[in-house]
């Protein structure tokens, strides 16, 4: 006895893609895809800043002392205060290019499918 079930109509269970409904299916494989990138990146850079700047301050306080020169103070603080921020402009810059490539190839790959 069935109680208003509907077995054997060729109900799909939930989550599951029938035919003509790919779209959404595509498009949420896309937008997987898209955060694993997105997250690549984000790592990829911030392991470029680490590698690049992280060092810094061990190599400074690694130098002699630096009140002993006249002027010693005040490259450690150039380094650290001036010349640190066209690496991070640089990195910054590769970053959003880059991001914005990842989302525009997604909204083609979306678009065509």
């Amino acid at each position: 006895m069935d109680h208003g079930g509907h077995r054997g109509q060729g109900h799909a269970r939930p989550g599951a893609v029938r035919a003509g409904e790919e779209g959404p299916a595509v498009e949420s494989l896309a937008l997987r895809a898209l955060i694993r990138r997105q997250l690549r990146l984000g790592l990829l850079a911030f392991g470029l800043l680490v590698v690049l700047l992280g060092p810094l301050p061990l190599v400074l306080t690694a130098r002699p002392d630096t009140g002993a020169r006249p002027g010693g103070a005040l490259v450690v603080w150039a380094v650290l205060g001036v010349a640190v921020y066209p690496a991070l402009v640089v990195i910054g810059r590769w970053y959003v290019v880059r991001a914005e490539r990842n989302e525009r190839d997604t909204a083609d790959l979306a678009e065509r499918a």
